[in-house]
């Protein structure tokens, strides 16, 4: 299920078929292993079949040219309207640096509650000693940019996925699993199996050469959940 080819369908050609599917959108060039990369993870951890879609051109709309970067808000706004006719969930992928508000740089976004997210590539290469490091951090994101939109809020226990990722220690710091309380939260929503939902994880990780890197089965254990359980403050 994991490894077939990836076959970029046009927005006609997913208008029916994405009914109940979850979708992948890139927003302007995205390399393809990427986008395959993001089918498998959002397929093992949200249980549902993913169509990887055809590209939505940039928009200089979007774009600030004095800071260099496209308004995340507007990629997401950009992406929901986009979306593929009767899609569960819209995950956006893009190459392109993005931010919001008062913050540099966002790794990205997540309407929670909602039906889109949007996760940018463009600096999970950075401070990263491997290739394997980058995709691992681009699969946490994904699950927490994702997560959002089953109405999961930021969690204060640090390993937990749905920790807000501030930088790249944070980033790094976390597991790819969520804490007990947020996954019972998402199998509420979503009527997963965890189990069921752990064992895909690992079988797509293993196939990406990533077991390793993500710490094996302790990687995927889900840490206790935080003795404060008042969400972090709202933010990507």
């Amino acid at each position: 299920m994991h490894t077939r080819r990836v076959r970029t369908q046009s927005t006609e050609e997913v208008a029916f078929p994405a009914v109940g599917k979850f979708c992948v959108v890139p927003i302007g060039e995205v390399a393809e292993s990427d986008l395959a990369f993001a089918r498998d993870v959002v397929e093992a951890s949200f249980g549902r079949e993913t169509l990887v879609c055809e590209p939505l051109p940039l928009q200089d709309a979007y774009y600030y040219p004095e800071r260099g970067q496209y308004g995340a808000n507007g990629f997401l706004r950009y992406a929901e309207a986009n979306a593929p006719r009767g899609a569960y969930r819209t995950v956006a992928i893009t190459a392109q640096d993005i931010f919001a508000a008062d913050l540099n740089f966002l790794f990205g976004m997540g309407r929670c509650p909602g039906k889109c997210a949007v996760v940018s590539t463009y600096r999970f290469g950075f401070y990263c000693a491997t290739p394997e490091r980058r995709m691992v951090r681009f699969a946490k994101l994904i699950v927490h940019e994702a997560g959002h939109t089953f109405g999961l809020l930021h969690c204060r226990q640090r390993l937990c996925i749905m920790k807000f990722a501030e930088g790249y220690e944070t980033l790094d710091g976390t597991k790819l699993a969520m804490c007990g309380r947020c996954e019972r939260s998402l199998c509420a929503v979503t009527a997963l199996d965890a189990d069921e939902r752990r064992k895909d994880l690992e079988e797509v990780l293993k196939e990406h050469g990533l077991w390793e890197e993500v710490g094996g089965a302790e990687g995927l254990a889900p840490p206790p959940a935080p003795a404060d359980l008042t969400p972090e403050k709202s933010l990507p």
